[in-house]
C-alpha cells in the first residue's frame, strides 16, 4: 500500500464500487475478494456496493456469488435494502426523459435508460456505438479493437437488458427511470448534451467511465445516497470506508472516514484516498478489507 490512516471513528460500513474495482474484467468477483467480504460481518462491519448499474443488474451479480449486500445503484439515484426494499430513490421526470430521448435519437448519440429492474436501449443501439467509434478512428483518436469490444460486451451483458423497437412507445407504460446513460468515447458529445441540457433544472451529466456517463439528478450521486444508507444505518457517514476507482466515485471519498483507491484509479481518486491498493483486478478490494480488519 502507498498511504496509511488510521480511521478517527470505527468502521461499521464497507461500500465497493463495482467496475474496475470489485469485479473483474469479466464481470466476476475473484475468490479473494469474495473471501475477503465475508470476513466483514463476523467482524460486525456490513457490506454494501455503489454501482453506476441497474439494481437488478447488480444484485444478480452478487447473487451469483452468494452476496445479498447493501445496493447503490443507478449511480447513487437509487439505494436497496437486502431484502429488495427500495430505501431511497428519485426518478427523472416522465416529460424530460421523453424530450432527453427524441434529443439523443436526433444526435445519433447510443443510450440506455436505467430502471430499477432492468436497462431498456433503442434496437439500433450498438450500431450508433459503432458508427461513432469508426468516426472518431477516422478523427485521430485511438480506440484499440478490444477496448471497443469490451464497452459493447459491459453494456450488452449487463442483466435486465431489454430491446425495444420504439422507445417513445415503451416509455408510455414502462417503469421509472432514474438514470439515462450515454456509452460514448466523445468529450464533444458530452458538450453537446450538457449544453442541450442547461434548459433544465436538477438532471445533470455524471461521468462513470472512459465510455460511460448517466443523465440523472445532480444532487443523486453516489456519496450522497450513501449518506441517506448511513442514517438509515443509524451510523455516521465517518463510520463508512470506501474503495473505488473513477471520477463517480469522488464525492463517496469526501463524505466518509475511510477511503480506499485502487491501484488502476485515476489520479483525481488516489489524491482523494486515504490509501492506494493494489488494481482492482490484483484483488484490491481484498486487500483494503485486510487494512480495515487488521
Amino acid at each position: 500500500m502507498e498511504q496509511c490512516k488510521v480511521p478517527e471513528k470505527e468502521i461499521l460500513l464497507f461500500v465497493s464500487d463495482m467496475d474496475g474495482t470489485l469485479l473483474r474484467e469479466d464481470f466476476t468477483i475473484s475468490p479473494g475478494n469474495l473471501a475477503a467480504i465475508r470476513q466483514l460481518e463476523p467482524a460486525g462491519i456490513r457490506f454494501a456496493v455503489a454501482t453506476g448499474r441497474t439494481y437488478y443488474d447488480a444484485k444478480m451479480i452478487c447473487a451469483k456469488h452468494g452476496l445479498n449486500p447493501y445496493i447503490i445503484s443507478n449511480n447513487g439515484a437509487c439505494v436497496f435494502h437486502p431484502d429488495g426494499t427500495l430505501l431511497f430513490g428519485r426518478k427523472l421526470d416522465k416529460s424530460f426523459v421523453s424530450e432527453t430521448v427524441n434529443y439523443l435519437e436526433q444526435e445519433a448519440i447510443c443510450y440506455g435508460l436505467g430502471e430499477s429492474e432492468g436497462y431498456i436501449a433503442p434496437k439500433n443501439w450498438m450500431e450508433v456505438f459503432d458508427k461513432e467509434v469508426a468516426r472518431l478512428r477516422t478523427e485521430g483518436m485511438d480506440i484499440p479493437e478490444e477496448k471497443a469490444e469490451f464497452a459493447k460486451q459491459e453494456t450488452q451483458a449487463q442483466h435486465g437488458v431489454r430491446i425495444v423497437e420504439n422507445m417513445q412507445e415503451y416509455l408510455k407504460q414502462g417503469d421509472a427511470v432514474y438514470s439515462i446513460s450515454l456509452i460514448t468515447y466523445d468529450e464533444a458529445v458530452l458538450r453537446r448534451v450538457r449544453g442541450w441540457m442547461s434548459g433544465y433544472q436538477g438532471p445533470a451529466v455524471c461521468i462513470s467511465g472512459t465510455h460511460n456517463a448517466e443523465i440523472m439528478f445532480q444532487d443523486c450521486t453516489k456519496g450522497r445516497t450513501l449518506e441517506l444508507l448511513c442514517q438509515h444505518l443509524k451510523i455516521s457517514a465517518g463510520q463508512a470506508a470506501v474503495a473505488g476507482d473513477s471520477l463517480n466515485d469522488l464525492d463517496m471519498f469526501e463524505r466518509t472516514g475511510l477511503g480506499f483507491a485502487m491501484g488502476n484509479a485515476r489520479k483525481e481518486i488516489k489524491d482523494a484516498a486515504d490509501v492506494v491498493t493494489k488494481p482492482g483486478k490484483e484483488d484490491g478490494v481484498a486487500e483494503a478489507i485486510g487494512y480495515l480488519l487488521g
